[in-house]
C-alpha cells in the first residue's frame, strides 16, 4: 500500500453512493469505466508512465476507503501502477475477445478499501490496442471520465515525445468536499431546501401502466436495452427549435420525455430525476471525482399546453435545479414526493455530451461499453446521446418490470414525438401523439 498524505471526510455524494451499494447490494454496480481504442505504434514503457503521471495528477485515483462505520478518505502519496496486457491478437475474433475482457473487467468488482482504479490494456494486434480504465464511482463520474480519457490521451502524447498543453487542476477533490460541507450548512442549507421543498411537496413518482413484475426468462440478460435515432434533418430542426427558446438541447428533449409520460400515464403532474454535474465552482472544471448530483425535475401543465410552453416551462425548472443543485434529492425532508411504486430515481432522463465532449464515448469505444448495460443502478433510465449530426434515444430499463416490447415502442413514439415537435411545437400536448408529421 502507498504511503498515507493525509485522511480527509468522504463528501456527501460518496456517502449517499455507499448507501446506494448497501442497499442496492450488487457488487460491480459502483463501477465506471473509460476506454481508449489506440491505433498505431504502441509503446507500454510509456503507457504505464502515462497511467502512473494520470494517479499523480488527479488525488481520487489513489485514494483509498476503509471498510467502517465512518466513511473517509484516505489520500495516497503517487505510486507506479501495474498495467497489465492481455494479448489477443491469436483469437478467431480479436474484437469479440476484447468486449469479453472489457465485459469482465467492469462486472468485476473494484475493492476501494484497497485500491480504486484498475488499468488494462488488451492487444487485438501489433498496432491496434484497447486502454481500459475501470474505476470505483466514488473517485468518478461522467464527466470525470471525459475528463481522464482526455487526461490519459495527453498524457501519453507527452511520454511518447510529443508537447501537449494541459491545463492543471486548480482544486482536488477534497478541496470541493470541504466546500461542499460549507455551503450545506447554516443559511445557504435553508435557502436550498426550502427551494426543493417548494418545489417538490406534493410531486408524486411517475407511475407507468406498462410497469408490472414479471419473471425473467432463463438465459435472458436483466436489462432490457433499446436504441433507435433522431435523424441528421430532424436533429438539426431540433436545435433550431432550441435556439429559438434561447436554450440548450437539454429542455427541448425532457420536455418531449415529459410529452411522452403524459401520453403514457394521462398525469399532468410529471416528477423525473436527472445527474447534473454539480460543478458550479469554476475551480473544478479540471478536477476528477464523484460530483454528480440527483436532482428531481417536477413539471406541471394541462392537455392544452403546447410543447412550446412546455419548452419554456422545463428550461425555467433546469435553469432553477442548476442554480440549486448542491443539495442532493436525498437529504431532503422524508415523504417530500410522495405515492408511486417504486424509488424516486427509478425514472431517470439524461443528455449525455452536453457538457463536455466525450472523447471517450465515439465510434467504436460508444459500442465497447455495452458491456455497462449489464450494471444499470435505475429501473428505467432513458438517455439522449448526440452522436455527430444525429442523436440517439436510448432506453435502459429492467427486464423484471418492462416488457421488451413496450420499450421498443417507448422509444420509437420517443422519436415520433420529436418529429412532430420540430414539425409544429404549438400543437397541444392532448394532440401532440396524433398530430400529422409534415
Amino acid at each position: 500500500m502507498a504511503e498515507l498524505v493525509r485522511e480527509e471526510p468522504a463528501s456527501v455524494g460518496q456517502r449517499l453512493l455507499a448507501l446506494m451499494d448497501h442497499y442496492r447490494g450488487r457488487d460491480s454496480a459502483l463501477n465506471e469505466q473509460v476506454l481508449w481504442r489506440l491505433r498505431g505504434p504502441y509503446d507500454h514503457e510509456a503507457m504505464t508512465r502515462a497511467v502512473a503521471a494520470l494517479t499523480a495528477r488527479h488525488e481520487p485515483l489513489r485514494t483509498t476507503y476503509p471498510r467502517g462505520r465512518r466513511m473517509r478518505q484516505q489520500i495516497h502519496v503517487p505510486r507506479p501502477v501495474p498495467v497489465p496486457v492481455t494479448d489477443v491478437s491469436a483469437e478467431a475474433d480479436p474484437g469479440a475477445a476484447a468486449r469479453e475482457i472489457v465485459a469482465t473487467e467492469v462486472a468485476t468488482g473494484v475493492d476501494a478499501s484497497v485500491w480504486p482504479l484498475r488499468p488494462r490494456v488488451v492487444r487485438l494486434d501489433a498496432e491496434h490496442h484497447l486502454v481500459v480504465l475501470t474505476l470505483h464511482h466514488y473517485c468518478s463520474d461522467d464527466y470525470s471520465n471525459a475528463l481522464l480519457a482526455r487526461d490519459l490521451r495527453s498524457l501519453y502524447a507527452v511520454e511518447t515525445g510529443e508537447t501537449v498543453d494541459l491545463p492543471a487542476p486548480q482544486w482536488q477533490y477534497a478541496q470541493w468536499a470541504r466546500w461542499q460541507a460549507d455551503q450545506l450548512s447554516g443559511a445557504n442549507l435553508t435557502r436550498l431546501t426550502d427551494y426543493w421543498t417548494g418545489k417538490l411537496t406534493g410531486a408524486r413518482l411517475v407511475d407507468l401502466p406498462a410497469r408490472r413484475r414479471r419473471p425473467v426468462p432463463d438465459g435472458e440478460p436483466p436489462w432490457i436495452s433499446v436504441e433507435h435515432y433522431v435523424d441528421a434533418e430532424t436533429t438539426a430542426a431540433l436545435r433550431q427549435l432550441a435556439r429559438r427558446h434561447r436554450t440548450t438541447l437539454f429542455p427541448v428533449t425532457l420536455a418531449v420525455f415529459y410529452a411522452l409520460l403524459y401520453a403514457e400515464t394521462g398525469a399532468d403532474d410529471l416528477t423525473v430525476a436527472s445527474l447534473f454535474a454539480n460543478r458550479s465552482q469554476p475551480q473544478v472544471r479540471d478536477t476528477v471525482g464523484f460530483f454528480a448530483s440527483m436532482v428531481l425535475l417536477r413539471e406541471r401543465f394541462t392537455p392544452d399546453t403546447t410543447l412550446s410552453e412546455l419548452i419554456a416551462q422545463a428550461r425555467t425548472t433546469v435553469m432553477d435545479a442548476m442554480r440549486h443543485q448542491d443539495l442532493p434529492h436525498q437529504l431532503l425532508p422524508p415523504d417530500t414526493v410522495a405515492g408511486g411504486t417504486g424509488r424516486t430515481d427509478d425514472v431517470l432522463f439524461q443528455l449525455l455530451g452536453s457538457l463536455m465532449t466525450r472523447a471517450d464515448m465515439a465510434g467504436e469505444e460508444l459500442d465497447d461499453m455495452e458491456a455497462q448495460l449489464e450494471r444499470r443502478r435505475f429501473a428505467l433510465e432513458f438517455v439522449v446521446v448526440p452522436q455527430g449530426d444525429q442523436l440517439s434515444a436510448l432506453l435502459l430499463c429492467s427486464r423484471a418490470e418492462f416488457d421488451p416490447l413496450w420499450a421498443d415502442t417507448f422509444v420509437r413514439d420517443y422519436v415520433t414525438l420529436v418529429r412532430r415537435a420540430v414539425a409544429d411545437a404549438d400543437v397541444p400536448l392532448a394532440r401532440l401523439r396524433g398530430a400529422p408529421v409534415t
